[in-house]
């Protein structure tokens, strides 16, 4: 198992939050299941028509690490559901 620093932050009520993007998958405050990333990538582009995101602006969003991100990206434009444009962008079609 890789040792991996978990980063975390003090919320204005006094509470600790996780950085979830620098902690292991399958953990308690890893990233979720691939089926759920990929159906909030695509619940997010259907709830906003014109959204179109460059690979950091979507890690971002979706609170990624810019690897996963690309992965999901990917596999949807490969899937047909989103498209990649021009300009790098992702976007619905």
């Amino acid at each position: 198992m890789t040792n991996r620093t978990v980063h975390s932050f003090r919320t204005a009520n006094g509470s600790d939050v996780i950085e979830r993007r620098s902690s292991i998958r399958g953990t308690m405050h890893g990233e979720p299941p691939r089926t759920q990333l990929t159906a909030l990538v695509i619940g997010t582009y259907r709830e906003m028509p014109g959204l179109a995101l460059d690979l950091r602006q979507a890690a971002r969003l979706f609170g990624l690490r810019d690897v996963t991100c690309r992965i999901i990206l990917e596999d949807l434009v490969r899937e047909g559901r989103l498209r990649r444009r021009q300009d790098g962008r992702y976007a619905h079609i």
